[in-house]
This record gives C-alpha cells, structure tokens and sequence, in this order.
C-alpha cells in the first residue's frame, strides 16, 4: 500500500506541455493591452524566451520578460495573457504530455495520492486538470504562490506541514522543482522530457524520459529508503 506516500506534480513540461500556444497567447494578450492605451513598444516574446521562464512564479516571469514595464502594468499584462491561455486549454490546445492518462490514473490505482506543485496561475493549472479530466485524480487543498506562499518551495513546504507523518516526493522537469525538493530534504524525481530537457536536472539520482517510468522509479525510491533504515 502506497497511501502514506504524497507524489507533487509539477504541471507545464511535466503533465501538460503549453509550448505550442505559448507564443499566439501572448501576442493576444499583448494586442489588447496596446489597444487599451498602453505602451505599444513592447514586442511580443517568441516560444524560446517563453520556454525558458516557465517554472517560475507568474510575477518573475512577466518581470523576466518585461523589464520595463511598471509592476501594475506587469501585473495587467499578465491576466491578459493568462485569459488567452485558459482560453486555449479549454479547447484542447497545446498537449497533455505522452503517457500522462495511463500513468495517472495508474499510480492513483496504485494509492498514491496526488498533489499540484505548481508556480503557474491557479487558473491555468485548474483549467488544464479539469479540461483533461485529471482533477479528480488529485488530493486537496491545492496551494498555489498567493499571499506568503511565494514559490514552489514554499508550496512544498507547506504540504508538508499540512501532512507531516506521509512522505512526499516531487516529481518535475525544471531546476525549480529540484530546488523545492532539496530545500525540504525529500526525494525527487527528474522528467528529462520537459521544456528544458536533462540539463537543469542532470546528474541526479532518479530521472525519467518518460512518463510511464515514474511508477518504477517510485519503487527504487522506496527500495533505498528501506535499505538506508536497516
């Protein structure tokens, strides 16, 4: 029985892969913005720039990208854009990553419970979970970086505080969720298959480069925890 084990999910790049909407949801966005009366200098970022702040909290990643732009008008930029993702999730854009139906619904056969351990906006990680029949599938409360939570390692620190006698393993595809990991000393398991490939989880111990090999991987880790308490 797997029921004291929690399994965090990242979502972008390691359940749901947004890179082929990334670039049209901003450039709406962007145009709505300008014919509000704002600034119309700003360009819209292509799928590259995008791409390599995703991982990051919604602020960080319009301040990555628009430097210039004043904190309110970040802000307002943002919801924009947001709107315009949610938009397209909702119509089956973009793409759940390979494996993800069988697997998910495996390892919740398996007891595992599954939490969201995501920097991204709650709307756009709910719509991705409620479009892809994924939500039921998961444990609540889901806890985003709002109010004093400001990131993922916060939001993991916090599930732990909320279930103190279950290990927890964090399961995602950028340094960002290995950092979560490392900073509340539990186990995680790298997806070489996102955004950023192996290179911002290269060299540690459990990696996948594909979905359906988390549940073995699961019991590797569970095989060491035992080995180390003899």
């Amino acid at each position: 029985m797997n029921n004291g084990i929690f399994l965090a999910f990242d979502i972008d790049g390691t359940i749901y892969d947004a890179g082929d909407i990334l670039e049209e949801s901003f450039r709406l966005g962007i145009e709505t913005f300008v014919e509000s009366g704002e600034d119309s200098s700003i360009h819209v970022p292509t799928r590259e720039e995008i791409t390599v702040t995703l991982g990051y909290p919604l602020g960080e990643i319009f301040m990555m990208l628009f430097p210039a732009l004043e904190i309110h008008k970040r802000n307002e930029l943002a919801v924009l854009c947001t709107v315009n993702l949610v938009k397209m999730i909702k119509e089956k854009k973009g793409s759940l990553i390979d494996g993800v139906d069988e697997t998910i619904k495996t390892l919740n056969s398996m007891k595992y419970k599954m939490l969201v351990a995501s920097n991204g906006a709650r709307a756009y990680v709910e719509a991705i979970l409620e479009t892809y029949d994924l939500k039921k599938y998961f444990s609540e409360p889901f806890i985003y970086p709002e109010g004093t939570i400001k990131n993922k390692t916060d939001i993991i620190g916090s599930y732990i505080k909320l279930n103190p006698d279950r290990e927890l393993v964090m399961i995602g595809d950028r340094y960002t969720d290995l950092a979560a990991a490392k900073e509340n000393g539990i186990p995680f398991i790298g997806c070489a298959f996102g955004h950023a490939g192996v290179d911002e989880i290269e060299g540690e111990k459990y990696i996948v480069h594909d979905f359906r090999d988390i549940p073995g991987i699961l019991e590797r880790i569970k095989e060491d925890s035992n080995t180390l308490l003899r």
